[in-house]
């Protein structure tokens, strides 16, 4: 799933530079080609001017993997036979490979299972989808449903309440879940919902698309979604919840949606692991909005 940067880096105009040969695209605002597949080497190239040949065995490639050619867990050819696919040295072919390997597309495995293997690409959950996660991971094969960590009643802190249009200290609905990909846990969902709107809600099959739940059984379609994305390091439950250390970086998405007529019926804080899932961000013109 392709990476996601959700801050842009402001690069010196001396340092930006040209493309370099049909198709090979920079992945990030970069210096060095040997790491991120971009070829710069401090001098503007001439658009006529052939790439090197690591980088075009490296285009080849990487294309192959996002038109899913290779999948995540398929083995890519010896060294040897991408030297005689190509035509090239070896020391050729070994570079265009760093170059996947530091853009994190293949990793190299030692011993006699060894070999050089492409890695599972991360679901991509796109936000300004209204349906919300369930929907999108379906897309994404992963049929798992996701394991309800802890579901009932407790009072309504200051943002909840204020999130959801409730006195503070009401009684709210609380469902947590997490889901994982693979072996991977990868989020973790803390919902809220006011109790007086969906009675008997605790009694409900809360594996389910909790949005789809809400129209089904109480009319409550949410339609409107608000959302802030905040990027931090993982509170002591989560470290132990996702099995990640504390100094991997987290996003965590404060989620408020709301009905045609305003009415709050949902705050969540989603907690993503951003090595395992990525986030994307699609802009519209409003007249395309639903």
């Amino acid at each position: 799933m392709q990476h996601v940067l959700l801050a842009a880096e402001t690069v010196p105009a001396a340092k930006v530079h040209a493309r370099i040969g049909r198709g090979n695209q920079c992945r990030q605002h970069c210096l060095c080609g040997f790491l991120y597949g971009c070829g710069y080497s401090g001098v503007v190239s001439s658009p006529s001017r052939r790439p090197p040949a690591y980088l075009a065995i490296a285009d080849d490639l990487r294309g192959r993997i996002e038109r899913r050619e290779l999948s995540g867990g398929d083995r890519l050819p010896t060294e040897r036979q991408l030297v005689e696919e190509f035509g090239v040295a070896r020391m050729t072919v070994r570079h265009a490979l760093d170059i996947l390997q530091m853009e994190g597309l293949i990793e190299r495995r030692r011993g006699r299972t060894g070999g050089t293997f492409i890695r599972s690409i991360p679901p991509v959950i796109e936000l300004t989808r209204m349906e919300g996660l369930i929907p999108q991971l379906r897309d994404h094969g992963l049929e798992v449903p996701p394991e309800v960590l802890e579901a009932g009643l407790v009072p309504a802190e200051p943002v909840v309440a204020e999130s959801l249009d409730v006195p503070l200290g009401e009684k709210v609905v609380q469902i947590v879940r997490l889901w994982t990909a693979g072996d991977a846990p990868f989020v973790v969902e803390n919902a809220y919902f006011p109790a007086a709107l969906v009675p008997g809600m605790l009694d409900q099959d809360l594996s389910r698309s909790l949005h789809e739940l809400l129209d089904a059984t109480w009319d409550l379609r949410p339609v409107v979604k608000t959302e802030t994305l905040v990027p931090g390091v993982a509170s002591s439950w989560e470290q132990h919840v996702l099995g990640v250390p504390r100094s991997l970086p987290l996003l965590r998405i404060c989620r408020t949606a709301t009905t045609r007529d305003g009415v709050p019926v949902e705050y969540s804080e989603d907690v993503l692991r951003a090595d395992v899932a990525h986030i994307r961000v699609v802009t519209r013109p409003h007249d395309q909005d639903d």
